[in-house]
This record gives structure tokens, sequence and C-alpha cells, in this order.
């Protein structure tokens, strides 16, 4: 391997889900299906070393376009490389698939398989795409961004697609806005990563859409995200984001909120 070449996509494999339930089935009957039925099912697979699950928190008052609590839970399972996983997964779609209103089952599912190691830590990183716009100053409404100790007390997940090109994507995403974010993370939070889904061969038929996602990144934020501003308290600056010459990049976007210590290890 050169120095100029990554070793991205020849490891351990994670398979990240995010599902909610069936319509008409209620989350805590849901849960009975899923830890009582799935689970068992899903730990007899062949491969698995890692199985772990974070139920979704509650919206924040931070502004998104797109729904905070659209999913229940995110699961991952981690196998050693990535011919397992597409073994254990796609070759089990009855696992996946969705279960028709009012029985227990999957609703929506959202899936990708990723390497186990972020293609980027966006706090230490810098994507080729940031190289032309390093010299770019940020811009904040109400004065200079003020910094603020502070540890990772949740984790936004997020999961999207493109709706331009790839290349057009990428340079605002990483070029732009990954920028940014690295740039106002606040001092304390460490958590800033995202990874390109890892493409896998698909049938028609089968449940599993692995393909259809682009990116998903990991973004830590202070416990103080889950607050409302209190009345008369002064605005705090915000940074103004660069935008698409394009206009909206993104095509689906995916949310989820969970406590990174709120974990069950479903393997335990």
């Amino acid at each position: 391997m050169t120095p100029f070449e990554f070793n991205y996509g020849n490891g351990a494999v994670r398979f990240v889900h995010l599902f909610n339930y069936a319509e008409g089935v209620t989350v805590e009957d849901g849960e009975q299906w899923y830890f009582g039925e799935h689970v068992s099912q899903v730990k007899k697979l062949s491969g698995i070393t890692r199985y772990r699950t974070w139920r979704g928190l509650p919206p924040i008052p931070v502004p998104s376009p797109y729904p905070y609590d659209r999913f229940v839970r995110m699961t991952e399972l981690v196998f050693e490389n990535m011919a397992l996983a597409q073994q254990a997964t796609l070759g089990n779609p009855s696992l996946w698939a969705a279960a028709s209103a009012g029985e227990t089952g999957f609703g929506e599912f959202e899936c990708a398989f990723l390497d186990e190691q972020p293609q980027f830590d966006l706090i230490k990183d810098m994507p080729v795409q940031q190289y032309k716009y390093a010299a770019l100053p940020l811009k904040f409404s109400g004065g200079e961004h003020q910094y603020e100790e502070g540890e990772d007390a949740l984790i936004l997940v997020y999961m999207f697609n493109y709706c331009v090109s790839a290349a057009d994507g990428e340079d605002w995403y990483l070029g732009h806005h990954a920028r940014e974010g690295k740039l106002t993370k606040q001092v304390g939070l460490r958590h800033y990563q995202t990874w390109r889904t890892l493409p896998t061969p698909e049938e028609p038929d089968n449940p599993l859409k692995p393909n259809r996602l682009y990116r998903l990144t990991e973004l830590g934020l202070p416990a103080a995200a889950q607050l409302l501003p209190k009345e008369g308290a002064p605005s705090k600056p915000q940074l103004l984001i660069t935008m698409s010459q394009l206009g909206n990049v993104f095509g689906d976007l995916l949310n989820i909120i969970i406590d990174p210590r709120q974990v069950q290890d479903l393997l335990a």
C-alpha cells in the first residue's frame, strides 16, 4: 500500500440500521417483539463480533427540516469482513422485511454497510475537498462565537444521499459544511466522524437497500442541546452556514439522536 492509499473498506464492517415499528404497533409492543423474537434470531447468524443498540431520544430544539424522532432505534452489527456481513444480512432477507400494518415487526428500516473505522475524523482530518476553501473566513450573526468547555452528552447520527452529483455533494458537504463544523466545534466535544457507505451488490427483491444512502455522520453535542433557550436570554452567535450554489444538495436525510452511554450490548 502506497502512502497515498487508504485501508478504508477492507477491515471489520458495521451494519448500521435505523428503524421504527409497523404502522399501528405501539412502541412497547414493538420493543417486546424486537428483544423477544428478532434479536434472538439475529444472534444465531454467523460471524457477529459485536451487536449493540441505542434507543432514540426525544427531539432537540435545534432547527432541522428533518424530524429527529422518525426512528425508534439505532442498532449496529459488526462482522470481521464484508463477505461475512453480506452473507449474514443480505443472505437472510426475511429478518429485515417490513411487517404489514398492525403486525409486530419493522416499519421503516434504513441501513448501510460501513467500515468499522471512520473515513474521516472531522476534528483531526482534512478531506481534500477542504483545501481550496481553507482560507475562507467564518461568518457569525451577533458577534464572534463563544466557546464553552463540555463533553459529548448526545450523538446526532444522520444518514443521507445527494440530489446532485456525488462530486458536487461531497464538495459542499466535506469542503464547506464539515470544515465549518470542525472550526466551530466547542472545546471538549470530540466526536465528529463520517463514513462513506460501502457499496455492495444487492438483489432487486431484497428488502435491504444498503446502497440508497451515500454517507453517515456522527456528531457529538453537549447536554445543553436538549434545553430550550430561556425566555429573555441573549441569543448566542450563530454560524452562517455556507450554502451550495446548486441549492439543496441533500436528497434524503435521516436523523436519530442517541446517548452514547445508554447502549445495550446484545451479545452480553
